[in-house]
């Protein structure tokens, strides 16, 4: 029986000593029918050289400026060839097994539209088993160890499967998120259309994590938390919008608040984070936040449109997911 083809994605910028081990891993799987496109975002190290001598099978599409992680990845997707889209972050060490035991559940579940490995560290420790937001839209990063296949709320884009009809579907990654949540913005738009996102444990990806994010920790912070407010205009019920901005400008800033007044009067914070804490590259300060808001209002057309594409289209409301457990009660 032919195995369905998996067109595996890479977005590489300055990478060239974290892609030769990730290559290296990545063609000794043991699946018989993918192919690798590797976007390049204008690199000077030398990169395109070396997947030319190395790896003259890669489709390499070299870019004329760095465009981030969303629009690279939606550029190579309109060249695969695969049923199944494999997006793949340069810093990751693959096993062997990774690809087959995804498709093997994905297959075999038309309701199932995208799956993640379970993201471990060097030393065997979980770096990430899923991401998952609670009524606020605010993101956090499962570590939680299990061997089951289980329902996340968006699959991390460090080793993504997804299936290309689906990816077509939505629409891709929101090409305006530059980098960060576009994952969990792609995972949120598919629960709503009724389609499901699992972790696959037995799928085990060793992922090194925020080599290129450290370089750019402002602009990341910038795009963090305006990608953050972005979600919730978009993918929230016009009903929920302004009542969820409120509540969440209000417990942040009470929360940061707290930070800065025990910073002042103790020279350290007492604050111990939660699982509620931001999923940031980087903290945002005020001039981020004021920042991400005028980009809000300047882009407020078309958040509107894609608001009411996205709840155009809707399967499963806010309230469902809660009462899921895939979108989590604070």
């Amino acid at each position: 029986m032919l195995l369905p083809k998996v067109s595996v994605i890479i977005i590489n910028y300055n990478g060239k000593e974290l892609l030769e081990k990730c290559l290296e891993s990545l063609f000794k799987v043991e699946y018989d029918n993918f192919e690798v496109i590797i976007v390049d975002n204008n690199s000077t190290d030398n990169t395109i050289d070396f997947l030319i001598k190395n790896y003259p099978s890669v489709i390499i599409i070299k870019l004329d400026s760095n465009k981030g992680f969303a629009e690279p990845n939606n550029i190579a997707a309109k060249i695969t060839k695969g049923d199944f889209l494999l997006f793949l972050n340069n810093d990751t060490i693959v096993t062997p097994n990774f690809i087959s035991e995804m498709i093997n559940v994905i297959k075999n579940d038309k309701k199932i539209s995208i799956c993640q490995s379970l993201l471990l560290k060097s030393d065997n420790s979980i770096d990430s088993s899923g991401d998952f937001i609670d009524e606020l839209g605010v993101c956090f990063n499962s570590k939680s160890s299990t061997s089951e296949i289980q329902d996340i709320f968006s699959a991390r884009g460090a080793s993504m499967l997804i299936r290309k009809k689906i990816f077509d579907l939505i629409g891709g990654f929101d090409e305006k998120f530059f980098a960060t949540f576009e994952d969990v913005d792609l995972g949120w738009r598919s629960w709503i259309l009724g389609y499901r996102s699992v972790l696959v444990p037995k799928s085990i990806v060793y992922h090194v994590g925020g080599q290129t994010v450290n370089i750019f920790k402002n602009k990341i912070a910038f795009h963090g938390f305006k990608n953050q407010l972005a979600m919730k205009i978009t993918n929230f019920e016009s009903r929920l919008i302004l009542k969820v901005l409120f509540k969440f400008f209000l417990k942040y800033g009470i929360r940061e608040s707290k930070i800065w007044f025990d910073y002042k009067i103790n020279g350290k914070t007492k604050i111990t984070p939660t699982k509620y804490e931001f999923e940031l590259a980087a903290k945002p300060n005020f001039k981020i936040i004021f920042k991400s808001i005028f980009w809000i209002l300047k882009n407020f057309y078309y958040l509107r449109k894609k608001h009411i594409q996205v709840n155009k289209n809707r399967k499963i409301s806010t309230e469902s997911l809660i009462k899921m457990n895939i979108m989590l009660k604070q």
